[in-house]
C-alpha cells in the first residue's frame, strides 16, 4: 500500500548524485486480476534496457518482469523483497486482515502493523508513520483487498532469478520482518557455486546489501543510504 510518497526522500537525496540526463519514472502498481496480467502491463511502460528498482510487492514484480520480459531488464534492485512465495506467518497475517475488513470495515492500517514493517528503533519516528498511513489513507480500502487477493499466493522465483545473466542486487533491512535474508544467502551461495562451475570467465553478478537499524519499509528508514546504494549501482559495468 505504498505510492510515490514511499520514493521522495530517496530521489531527493539521490538527484545530485547521479546525471541530469538520467530519467527517474515512478510506475504505480495496476488493480489487475492475476500477477501475469499486472507484470504484463507494466513491461509495456518500461522501455528495452531499463534499469528496473522494486519494493516490496514492487520488487517481486520486477523479478517477474525480469523473468518473462528479459530484453527490458539491464539491471535490477531488489529492496526489501526476495522474490519467493511469502511465508506462512505472512499469509497468517493477510487471512485475518481480509476477514477483519469483511467483519468490522477498514478503518486504516493499525500501529502495531506499521511497527511490524519498521525497525524497533523507528517505532516511535512519527514522519515515518504520518506517510505510511497517508499512502494507505489515499489507496484505501478497495486497493488494499485487491493487493491480498491477488498477490498472496506467489511462486518462488528466486532460484530462477539467480541464474539470469543481469546484475542483480538484493537491498535489505536486517529487521525485514517479511524477508529471510539467511534464504536470500543460501541461495547466492548454491547459484555462485552453480556459476562457478559452469564458467571462470565471468563474476558472479549478484549481491546482497543488508542494511542496519533498518526494517521493511527501507526507502523510509534509510533513503540517504539508498539513494547513495542506487547511484553506485547505476554507475557500477
Amino acid at each position: 500500500m505504498c505510492d510515490q510518497r514511499l520514493w521522495t526522500q530517496v530521489w531527493e537525496a539521490l538527484t545530485p548524485l547521479i546525471s541530469s540526463s538520467t530519467q527517474l519514472i515512478h510506475l504505480s502498481i495496476p488493480s489487475l486480476p492475476t500477477i501475469d496480467e499486472i507484470s504484463a502491463h507494466l513491461s509495456t511502460l518500461i522501455a528495452n534496457d531499463s534499469y528496473l528498482v522494486g519494493f516490496s510487492l514492487g520488487g517481486y514484480l520486477a523479478s517477474d518482469i525480469a523473468l518473462k520480459f528479459p530484453n527490458k531488464i539491464t539491471k535490477l534492485l531488489l529492496i526489501s523483497n526476495m522474490s519467493s512465495a511469502l511465508p506462512a506467518k505472512e499469509k497468517k497475517e493477510r487471512a485475518r486482515t481480509v476477514q477483519w475488513i469483511k467483519s468490522n470495515g477498514y478503518k486504516g492500517i493499525p500501529d502495531k502493523r506499521i511497527n511490524n514493517l519498521l525497525s524497533p528503533i523507528a517505532h516511535n519516528n512519527y514522519k515515518i508513520k504520518d506517510i505510511i498511513c497517508a499512502m494507505d489513507n489515499t489507496l484505501g480500502k478497495e486497493v488494499l483487498l485487491q493487493q491480498l487477493k491477488v498477490t498472496t499466493q506467489r511462486e518462488n522465483l528466486l532460484p530462477t532469478l539467480l541464474v539470469l545473466t543481469s546484475p542483480i542486487i538484493f537491498c535489505i533491512g536486517e529487521h525485514d520482518s517479511l524477508v529471510d535474508i539467511a534464504r536470500i544467502q543460501k541461495n547466492m551461495i548454491f547459484a555462485q557455486e552453480q556459476h562457478l562451475t559452469k564458467t571462470a570467465k565471468t563474476h558472479f553478478n549478484k549481491a546482497l546489501k543488508v542494511l542496519k537499524n533498518t526494517g521493511h519499509m527501507l526507502p523510509l528508514e534509510q533513503p540517504d543510504k539508498l539513494a547513495h546504494i542506487i547511484a553506485e549501482w547505476f554507475l557500477e559495468k
